[in-house]
């Protein structure tokens, strides 16, 4: 084999492994963005022009 091609073959080796590590150290930025503790609260309400709407729906489909 000539330099050239052990070159381009090392070179391969190296670029697939940079993409790799890259894919699993996003994986594991991710797994930790999911599994932090930050809650968000919400309130809800429940409305009678929301369920008025909901039967207009209804009917109109019908």
């Amino acid at each position: 084999m000539t330099y050239k091609i052990k070159s381009l073959i090392y070179f391969s080796c190296f670029v697939i492994a940079s993409i790799i590590y890259y894919g699993i150290e996003q994986e594991e930025k991710f797994q930790n963005q999911v599994n932090s503790s930050t809650v968000v609260e919400t309130d809800f309400e429940d409305t009678d022009e929301l369920e008025e709407t909901q039967k207009d729906f209804v009917s109109d489909q019908e």
